[in-house]
Formats: structure tokens, sequence, C-alpha cells
């Protein structure tokens, strides 16, 4: 027999009732997983997988040189600082994914400052990591790999270190992305055959020694992008050091100036290689890159000038200052004062609004794929979590949320619905037609 409307109005309720049973019980997992978060309140050794946080300030006295406030020593282990702070007195390790006992990968750390120690976030003996929206400063080293592989560090601050950012000890295959190294004596440094490595779209500035630092590499590492006080650079270098040039020689008559400069040196006599790219302004008259070799200018055979993306490019076997120069017919040359870029740097990270209040207990896996975007403001965003019992695991459906509670219920009252509209079809009423 045909089935009637009251039958498919029926099976609709069951559809309904169905469907919004499954996306409370879902999102119910959902946030029962996020909730599954272990306290960390002081220095401590996370030695299993899991997710951890920070619920405050943490600070730490290390007498040890080579030892950690908080060291991980498990594997896929999230580290989420919350915007809190982990302080030392100038030894030690703030923070340390250490890999030389037992294998350890898939470790993130991230959103958290640290600060006054000899190394303030460090991963040794460890791969494929993640390292975000820290802020280090104060410290002998602001951030550093040893003997680590296919870390991704993305959108961190090193300020105020000796050097900012410090891969070693065979470092190779890692990514620097929105990189930001200010006002240490030296900025990105890459030694002892950490190569093949990248680093993208990152400023180094105002570091008193060098903004970029290369030494003892057999290969070369690979730069877009990288911000200078006076210029931005890209290229591929091996054993190279890069810096500002605030001050420049006078120029030779007949060119002019258009604010792009870079100091190069070699680090290992005739083992250095640099295929350097340097951006320029706008420029009303052709351009040409020279350099300055400590007595003289010269203009660099060979360069390539692409008008349309302002760039000049060149391989270079022999260093000193280089700059972009305009030709200026008759005039100009003599000395120049420099506009110099000094933008704002992130220094702070925001006060988490709310703490994690689940006592420190053992967690699963964390679930791939649910780490924030790299692509992420640098600005830390407060989490709040979900209601949980005393225990910190969702303990019943009215932990789930008000709204999750709902629609339970609603869905609850669809198919008890249900349910009175097959027992009537059942004792002959209304119902669905036979």
């Amino acid at each position: 027999m045909p089935r009637g409307p009251r039958t498919a109005s029926a099976r609709g309720l069951l559809l309904v009732g169905i469907v919004i049973v499954l996306v409370a019980v879902s999102t119910g997992a959902v946030s029962a997983q996020r909730a599954n978060v272990s306290t960390v309140d002081s220095c401590t050794t996370i030695d299993t997988p899991g997710r951890y946080a920070l619920t405050g300030n943490v600070s730490g006295d290390i007498e040890n040189p080579d030892a950690a406030c908080i060291e991980i020593t498990a594997g896929n282990v999230t580290l989420d600082g919350r915007g809190h702070a982990v302080t030392g007195t100038g030894a030690g390790h703030g923070i340390e994914i250490d890999g030389t006992e037992n294998p350890v990968s898939n470790v993130t750390v991230r959103d958290l400052r640290a600060s006054n120690w000899s190394i303030g976030v460090f991963a040794l003996g460890s791969d494929n990591g993640t390292i975000r929206r820290t802020i280090t400063e104060n410290s002998t080293e602001g951030l550093a790999l040893g003997a680590s592989s296919n870390y991704t560090l993305v959108n961190n601050t090193a300020r105020g270190n000796a050097i900012a950012v410090a891969l070693g000890g065979q470092s190779q295959n890692n990514t620097l992305r929105g990189m930001v190294a200010v006002e240490n004596k030296w900025g990105i440094h890459f030694e002892r055959e950490s190569a093949n490595n990248t680093v993208l779209d990152s400023v180094a500035r105002n570091n008193s020694r060098w903004d970029y630092y290369s030494e003892r590499n057999d290969a070369e590492n690979v730069v877009r992008n990288l911000e200078l006080s006076t210029a931005t650079l890209s290229f591929a270098g091996q054993n190279v050091a890069l810096r500002s040039v605030t001050a420049p020689p006078a120029l030779p008559r007949g060119m002019g100036n258009l604010d792009s400069y870079v100091e190069v040196t070699d680090t290992r006599g005739g083992e250095s290689t640099l295929s350097l790219t340097m951006s320029y302004g706008n420029a009303q008259n052709s351009v040409e890159l020279w350099r300055h070799d400590g007595q003289r200018w010269s203009p660099v055979g060979r360069a390539q000038v692409d008008s349309a993306a302002r760039t000049v490019s060149a391989n270079l076997t022999e260093f000193g200052t280089f700059g972009v120069l305009a030709d200026a017919g008759a005039g100009a040359g003599g000395p120049v004062t420099v506009s110099v870029d000094d933008g704002p740097v992130q220094r702070t990270l925001s006060t988490p609004t709310a703490t994690p209040t689940a006592t420190p207990t053992p967690t699963p896996t964390p679930t791939a794929g649910t780490e924030p975007s790299d692509t992420e403001s640098t600005t830390t965003t407060a989490t709040t979590d979900v209601a949980r019992g005393a225990s910190g695991a969702v303990t019943d459906v009215f932990t789930l949320g008000p709204l999750r509670a709902i629609l339970v219920v609603l869905g609850v009252a669809a198919l008890v619905t249900l349910g009175v509209v097959a027992l009537r079809e059942r004792d002959g009423g209304p119902g669905f037609n036979r």
C-alpha cells in the first residue's frame, strides 16, 4: 500500500531525531577530547604522550647548566603555554624537548615566553616537531635546535639574547617561517653541518653582530624574504654572514641612493658561496648592483636586474658592502643618509582568560591535524575548557554544555514521539498506512 503523509512525517521525525543525537554526541566527543588536558604549574618532566597546558607563570632556579625546567622526553606531546612565562635565573634550559635517550618526535611547544636561561626553548636529538608563537629573551640562546631535523619553527620572536635562533649539530631540513630576531648579538644562526634548512618571510634587525650567520656547513641554506633594517634579501648561501648597513661608504659620482644595502662576509674562506637577490624601491632610472671592497665601489659583473619585480641578483665570489644604486646622470654620489626600517615587533603574549582545572593525568596521543594554522596571528588567543568532573574527564551529558544538552533533549523527544506513533499504529490507530 502507498505510504501517506503521516508515514513521511514520521520518517522525517526519525531522521531529525537521529541527526540531532549524532550531532550532540559528536560535538560532545570533540569537547571531551579538548577537555582532556593535563596541567603544568611548576618545573617538571613530561614523559607521557598527551596534551599539556600551563596554568600560570613558572619559574625555576636551575643550577645544572644542562638541566631543564620543563623537560619533554615523550613523543606525541603538545605543550600549550597559554601565554604564560617560564623564567629562570640565567642557567639551564627553559623548555627542552630531549630525544637523547629515546626517540622523540611529533612534539609541539606553543604560546609561551621563556626568559633568562642559557637556552630558552631547546630541541635536542628529536625530529618532526613544531615550535610556534613563542617569545624568547634575555638568554644565551633564545630558541635552539641541536641534532634535530624536520622541525617547523613559525611565528617566534627572539630578542635580547646572545643568539636569537641557533641551529647546530647536524640540524637539517628544518623550516623557519615568520621568525623575528631583533636586538640580539647574533640573529639567525646555522653551524656545524646544519644545512638544507629554509627561512621564509622572516625579520632580522638591529642585531649588534650579524643578522644572519652560518659557519662550518657543507651545503647551503635557503632564505626567502628576509627583512633587514636596510634591505630585503633572498639568497642561497654557505658559510656566510650578512647584516644591515646603516652608514654605507660615500657613493660614486653618478649613482643615487635606493636605501638598499647589506654587508656580507665569508666565515670559512674558500668554502663560502652566496647567490643573492636584493629588493629595491621605486627607481626612475636604471639600476645596478655595486660592491664596496673597503676602498672603492665597483659594479658587480653579470648581475641580473628584474625591473618588474624590483630585484637585482648575482652569484657572489667576493664579499664586502653591497648596494642597489640608481643611475643619477652627472649628479648624486657622495655621502648618503639611509632610511632604516624598524617596524613594530611582537613583544608580548596576551594573558589567557581561563585556565584548565583538571588534575594532571596521562592523556591519549593528540589527533593529527588539530593544531592551529601556521599562518595564524602571532598574538595568542585564550581558550576556555569545557566543564568537567572532578577527575578532569567529561562525566555525563550535562557536562557537554547547554547547547549540546538541548540538542540531546530535542533528539530524545523526537525519538520518543516516533515510538508513540509506532505504538498507535500497532494498536490500529492512525499511523503508517497498510
